[in-house]
């Protein structure tokens, strides 16, 4: 497996290697060759015209975790196109797993009127997913399995007991190529790990028929 600052990065992006958020692996799977990704995508913050003090938990930086934020998602959106690309030249499936600190649609969000001026739901963040998200080139696992439900959500805050009542987040995927998303058979969200919460995140398990 290639250390993260192994993997070919896209302009833009090699300036956060030294961070790990990135890596990539090559499992030669019996009649399915596979590349499997790992992301953590940076949380970011709001954009400055957003930041109200009297509203925010953290010191209000101007929009300088957004900025960073959205150059991060720009440059990525180009290293997984240019991954994913390589992949199926060498014949491999791929598919991308981790926190994308992005909850795409309303389903992806308990409380998504509030959320829509919140870091991790505002509009260009969801637009970067509508443009990450196809059924030609990276399909949203979990939610083609669960496609009418709210969730499942896989992050809760630690504040107004948002886990007992599954006031959550989906920011948590399994982002696969067409063929590979057909071959899931179940999607789930391991809320407790043998009954004990361990994080602010759950895992999400999906189940390939491959």
């Amino acid at each position: 497996m290639p250390a993260p600052d192994e993997v070919p990065l896209a302009r833009g992006l090699s300036r956060h290697a030294h961070e790990g958020r990135y890596v990539e692996v090559d499992l030669d799977l019996p009649g399915t060759p596979l590349t499997v990704a790992s992301l953590y995508l940076p949380k970011g913050g709001l954009p400055a015209h957003l930041q109200v003090p009297a509203r925010m938990r953290e010191k209000p930086d101007g929009g300088a975790r957004y900025e960073r934020k959205m150059r991060f998602l720009a440059a990525f959106a180009r290293q997984l196109t240019r991954s994913r690309r390589a992949a199926a030249g060498r014949g491999r499936e791929f598919v991308l797993l981790g926190d994308l600190n992005v909850a795409h649609t309303r389903q992806d969000v308990a409380a998504w009127r509030r959320a829509q001026t919140s870091e991790g739901f505002l509009p260009e963040e969801r637009a970067w997913m509508d443009d990450l998200v196809s059924p030609r080139t990276l399909v949203d696992v979990v939610r083609s399995v669960h496609p009418d439900v709210a969730g499942p959500y896989s992050w809760w805050s630690w504040l107004g007991r948002a886990y007992e009542r599954d006031a959550g987040w989906r920011i948590d995927y399994h982002l696969a190529t067409p063929r590979l998303a057909r071959t899931a058979v179940s999607a789930v969200v391991d809320r407790d790990h043998r009954g004990v919460r361990l994080s602010d995140h759950s895992p999400v398990v999906v189940d390939y028929d491959v």
